[in-house]
């Protein structure tokens, strides 16, 4: 390896030694999480110390647990070890956290390949819904946010009822918008049904939803597993000649902040619909 002097090396150098290739090194510069130790003004060419070294390999390891480049450069700049160790504990937990969604997953696959279909074999009813007073939170976003949005809207619905000494009516529900599933793009509506009119707040609006007839069912289980509660409502309302007459609503009866088991999740799945 080539010293020059000051125990720098190239790019190229640093690459071979750190085990992190050259294009991640220009974008680690550009990003601020690991900038050269010095770049020749004439040649414009990085080069990097051995001291950097020790920073390379935690940039290394970090990433090798997906951890966002944004959270490495937080935790790069933090200083005091015990706040370092907080940082990488809310990781550790997020890690967990999805690797128990994963081992869901691989369980629902082994159902589906046991099962044969039967999951889409369920009870559908109809039911006449009444107009419902609701304050609601219409929002945009992706199905890797998804339950973070849905989490964060229910509670500034519920901060406002808690202002104002109200309870809810009924269980909280949302509403998916558009004709077609977009997972990069999800438009819908977290909704908690009220006794009375109510005013909103910022994004928190009030309103009332029209009654209509529905065509439902009910999910035990998972949020993955949904779409087969989507599937069954499709099949019976084209077999039994009914036809969409507005969004999709998934009515969480029982939600994961009432049970630590997956499997006791409770959802009722539903479309307006009408005759065809």
């Amino acid at each position: 390896m080539a010293a020059r002097g000051v125990d720098l090396f190239s790019i190229g150098e640093f690459s071979r030694v750190s085990k992190i290739s050259v294009k991640a090194l220009r974008h680690y510069d550009e990003r601020g999480l690991l900038k050269p130790g010095h770049v020749d003004a004439r040649s414009g060419y990085r080069y990097y110390s051995s001291a950097q070294l020790a920073e390379a390999n935690l940039i290394r390891l970090l990433r090798s647990l997906q951890l966002p480049l944004e959270d490495i450069r937080l935790f790069l700049r933090e200083r005091d070890p015990g706040r370092r160790r907080a940082l990488l504990e809310g990781h550790r937990k997020n890690m967990e956290e999805q690797l128990s969604r994963y081992r869901s997953i691989l369980s629902s696959i082994e159902r589906i390949i046991a099962g044969g279909g039967e999951g889409m074999r369920r009870e559908v009813g109809l039911r006449e819904l009444a107009g419902q007073n609701i304050l609601s939170v219409r929002l945009r976003t992706d199905y890797d946010r998804l339950g973070g949005s849905i989490v964060k809207a229910f509670g500034d619905i519920h901060a406002i009822l808690g202002e104002r000494g109200e309870h809810p009516s009924g269980p909280p529900f949302s509403i998916y918008y558009g004709e077609e599933w977009d997972e990069k793009d999800i438009d819908l509506e977290t909704c908690v049904p009220v006794a009375r009119p109510m005013g909103g707040r910022g994004r928190v609006q009030g309103k009332e939803l029209p009654g209509c007839l529905v065509a439902f069912t009910m999910h035990n289980g998972p949020y993955h597993e949904l779409a087969e509660a989507y599937q069954a409502l499709d099949l019976w309302i084209r077999k039994e000649g009914y036809a969409y007459a507005g969004a999709s609503r998934e009515v969480y009866l029982v939600g994961f902040d009432q049970v630590r088991d997956e499997a006791d999740l409770r959802t009722e799945v539903m479309f307006p619909v009408r005759k065809a």
